[in-house]
């Protein structure tokens, strides 16, 4: 291993500069309004299918109305570009512009951060299924994996062609990782650090996002050109696009803990719930004070949905506490 840069502590969180704010938000029923399946000229049916509007989600997740929390802020943050929680759901990693990546406790700290040297931005992280390693996209064009046992930099990956790579994503049991980059998918082997292959995302200069599903046989793709890839980890085919209403770009993607809901951070300061099986677009929320969604994560139990905002806020929305 190479020794890195490894996790500072930050003792003694004052109230006073790092406050967690509770905020009212709004949720959008957005069901009978249609759903864009496929673009054309992709291999997907283009036919455009509205949501069932007798109902605002696939399962019981969306049952009740979700309730904004906590929002989470550091001094000298840029704008945070992703969040994702840790296995147990007791940690919470949020990518920052200033090159950074913290840790939060979601009881209520900050925990550590990690800096990673000449990174031009931190844009995606991502918890290895044992919760012993975390990732890190970097607007440099590499992604970096370091081990949180140790606080040491394990291992850094970078394409021969991508100019930056904007997120990054554990599969088959964290064997495999996969990046986003200038429109395509990067994918390596975790273990020898050697490539598994490329995803070539179809009529879109740049993929921004990345997620498998959870049983890793689903690869999600969020999109500058507004449209959400769905792939077929297996054969490598298309299997499917979705696009909200008013997208200005699909920056981010992320599955609910039972894989029938996909979250999409979108630029238009929405959050896209899509129903998986059927296509069909469930609903969508809104921080107050919005400058753009970049980013989004479902807890380990699947009842908390974190999203990075543009405003350099993370919105946390907790579902079923509240009637639809």
């Amino acid at each position: 291993m190479t020794k890195g840069n490894g996790p500072t502590a930050l003792h003694g969180w004052p109230a006073a500069r790092h406050p967690v704010a509770l905020a009212g938000a709004r949720m959008e029923a957005l069901a009978g309004r249609p759903a864009r399946i496929g673009p054309p000229g992709v291999g997907v049916n283009d036919e455009r299918r509205p949501a069932d509007p007798g109902r605002i989600g696939p399962s019981r997740l969306l049952a009740h109305r979700p309730v904004l929390v906590a929002a989470l802020s550091v001094p000298g943050c840029r704008a945070v570009y992703a969040v994702t929680f840790g296995v147990d759901g007791g940690a919470l990693a949020a990518a920052d512009g200033n090159g950074c990546t913290y840790l939060w406790d979601t009881a209520g700290g900050l925990a550590a951060s990690f800096a990673h040297p000449g990174s031009q931005g931190v844009i995606g992280v991502a918890f290895d299924p044992d919760g012993d390693l975390l990732a890190a996209a970097c607007g440099n064009g590499r992604a970096y994996l370091w081990d949180l046992v140790s606080g040491e930099l394990a291992r850094t990956f970078a394409p021969r062609r991508s100019p930056g790579l904007n997120d990054v994503a554990f599969g088959l049991g964290g064997d495999l990782l996969a990046a986003a980059g200038d429109g395509h998918v990067y994918l390596w082997d975790v273990v020898s650090g050697k490539s598994a292959g490329t995803y070539i995302i179809p009529a879109s200069p740049a993929v921004y996002a990345v997620a498998f599903g959870p049983g890793g046989d689903v690869l999600a793709a969020a999109c500058g050109n507004g449209w959400a890839y769905l792939w077929d980890v297996a054969s490598r085919g298309l299997a499917g696009a979705l696009a909200g209403p008013g997208s200005r770009g699909v920056n981010g993607v992320a599955f609910s803990a039972a894989g029938d809901v996909l979250a999409a951070a979108d630029g238009n300061g929405q959050v896209y719930l899509w129903d998986v099986a059927s296509g069909g677009l469930a609903g969508a929320l809104a921080g107050p004070g919005s400058r753009g969604v970049n980013g989004v994560a479902f807890s380990a139990a699947g009842d908390v949905l974190a999203a990075a905002d543009g405003n350099g806020c993370t919105y946390l929305w907790k579902f079923g506490t509240e009637p639809t």
